[in-house]
């Protein structure tokens, strides 16, 4: 999900051309020549970006923007990124409490662990 819209991202941003400011940097969050958004136009900007063409077209759920930060972390949980990864992308400061929110978005790893134990009493 995110790969898509950073792609439509980077397009609105070559189509700036020589106007784009920032050129060194992409902000996912700025106007159409790259100049970074003031931080309460964000919200606003979600809103008009889930009622858009772009949006739909992406076949994306309508959700709150800050549940973009708990499915992105969950994304990576789930596809296997060891969880002290996740906690330093979360930021937060102790392991447990990214275990705690993320923990459950690891299923396979119990099926996995329990193929393991169960590999201990098969006879050699």
């Amino acid at each position: 999900m995110i790969k898509k819209i950073i792609h439509i991202k980077k397009q609105e941003l070559f189509k700036a051309g020589d106007k784009r400011e920032w050129k060194d940097h992409t902000f996912l969050f700025s106007n159409e020549f790259g100049k970074p958004l003031r931080p309460d136009s964000i919200s606003q900007w979600w809103i008009r970006f889930k009622e858009s063409d772009k949006f739909k077209t992406l076949g994306l759920e309508s959700i709150r923007f800050h549940d973009l930060r708990h499915s992105s972390l969950t994304f990576l949980s789930s596809r296997g990124l060891r969880l002290k990864k996740v906690q330093d992308r979360a930021g937060h400061a102790k392991m447990g409490t990214t275990f705690d929110i993320y923990g459950h978005s690891l299923p396979e790893e119990d099926f996995e662990a329990a193929g393991y134990v169960e590999e201990m009493f098969q006879p050699n």
